[in-house]
This record gives structure tokens, C-alpha cells and sequence, in this order.
């Protein structure tokens, strides 16, 4: 099945790079499997480096009986918390 596998039936697809200093790359890749980056934006001073996740991770992991693994959103989180009084 492997050996039978075309590479012309996968689609093209577009990464979007964020660096250390908050540019922003778009990056594609030619039908021969060359790379292409293409500079999409770059403001000073507007970007972060890594990529912001503004949700709430509310999952607890029970390590043992009274020893848990959490993020400090679950430890802020009172509901949270009674359930795994």
C-alpha cells in the first residue's frame, strides 16, 4: 500500500510561520519539493514570538490519590477544584 502511494494525490498546503521576533512567514513548497518563504507581515513591536492560546485548559490528572497535575487555570478554577476535592 506504502509502495503504491503517489505524492501527487497529497494537496498543496501553506504554513504560517510566527519567528522569535513576531515576523510572520508564509511558507510553501514547489512540485519539485523545493521551499519557499514569502514574508507576510511584519510590524516592530506588535508580535510575540510564540503563538497566544487565550482558552482555558481545565484537565487534572490524578498522579495518585491527593496528587494532582494541573495548569494554573484549573487551580484558579473553584468548580474545578470541588470536583477533585
Amino acid at each position: 500500500e506504502i509502495q503504491g502511494f503517489s505524492k501527487d494525490r497529497l494537496k498543496k498546503q501553506c504554513t504560517h510561520v510566527t519567528t522569535l521576533t513576531g515576523k510572520k512567514l508564509l511558507e510553501r513548497r514547489s512540485n519539485e519539493g523545493e521551499g519557499q518563504v514569502e514574508q507576510v507581515e511584519e510590524l516592530e513591536g506588535s508580535g510575540c514570538g510564540f503563538v497566544e492560546d487565550t482558552s482555558l485548559d481545565l484537565q487534572v490528572g490524578v498522579v495518585r490519590p491527593f496528587l494532582l497535575l494541573a495548569s494554573q487555570d484549573a487551580a484558579h478554577d473553584i468548580d474545578t477544584l470541588r470536583r477533585y476535592k
